[in-house]
């Protein structure tokens, strides 16, 4: 499968990076980014053309990704379009496939393109690109689009042993809403811990550093399980009343409606679990409801 790429930041980079280990994956043309260093240091690798044209890219791949922000891949889309019928290559790009990378977008922004006959979808890894080398082996990837475009995105992501799986376009925000609160909140409640936790230590890395091997541990544990909620510990999993009360008594104001909120689908779990039973749940709710 020959692919182009257009958008090179975190996400393009790292498709970039994992296809040159696939034999079957072969990245032919990319977009030249804003930057004359990265465009420079494409230019070195055998067989790859790099180019500003985006036209280009579809024209020499059979599969192009656009790996450019939510915000720009209508217009991309649109300008690709544009550029294809103003060359006259129409009929040598129809049939090609096109995929965006977002995760909550559906099939909208690639109208355009649709129109010339280009298949259309979606492939959106489920993985945090926030540096360093991307890991696309054993993730989940969601797709959606048309027969051939669903076929090209598993076809790629099996060759990056990844697990496709599909999520239609009317799902696509509760699908991506889903992996912020695995991820980006995620990072938000380590903050939150790491900010309180920096009164007792010398500072906030430090803070950071001893929180890591508790989260790691409560990964670990995650791995372990079937279902998320079976990896549940803590005062609520035990039905602590008491020390529930002891975290609201010293929490301040602006954190109070976070530990609530959280507190609350957290009995639901333990109740789930069976570790508390009706009563306890009952109680303790009565409790964070203030």
């Amino acid at each position: 499968m020959k692919i182009g790429i257009i958008g090179l930041g975190k996400v393009g980079s790292a498709f970039l990076e994992a296809c040159e280990t696939v034999a079957a994956l072969q990245v032919v043309s990319v977009k030249a980014g804003r930057s004359p260093e990265s465009a420079a240091r494409l230019c070195g690798k055998d067989g790859l053309l790099v180019t500003a044209d985006n036209a280009g890219v579809l024209s020499t791949a059979d599969v192009v990704l656009l790996t450019v922000p939510d915000g720009q891949i209508a217009a991309v889309a649109a300008d690709l379009a544009a550029a294809v019928a103003a060359s006259g290559l129409q009929e040598k790009v129809s049939r090609k496939v096109c995929l965006h990378c977002s995760g909550s977008l559906g099939l909208e922004p690639l109208a355009a393109l649709s129109v010339l006959g280009i298949h259309c979808g979606s492939l959106h890894p489920l993985q945090s690109f926030a540096g360093g080398r991307a890991v696309f082996q054993g993730i989940g990837m969601a797709v959606d689009g048309d027969q051939e475009a669903q076929q090209a995105a598993c076809f790629l992501a099996t060759e990056l042993q990844a697990h496709p799986f599909s999520v239609p376009a009317s799902e696509r925000c509760a699908y991506h809403a889903a992996a912020c609160f695995c991820s980006n909140y995620l990072v938000t409640l380590t903050a939150i811990a790491q900010q309180l936790l920096a009164r007792w230590t010398p500072d906030q890395v430090t803070a950071l550093q001893v929180l890591l091997p508790l989260l790691d541990g409560t990964v670990k544990n995650l791995h372990q399980r079937q279902l998320a909620r079976a990896a549940l510990t803590g005062p609520i999993a035990r039905g602590d009343a008491g020390t529930v009360a002891g975290h609201l008594q010293v929490l301040p104001e602006e954190l109070q409606s976070v530990y609530r909120e959280l507190a609350l689908q957290t009995v639901a779990l333990a109740e789930a679990n069976g570790s508390i039973d009706q009563a306890a749940a009952a109680k303790m709710q009565g409790l964070l409801r203030g």
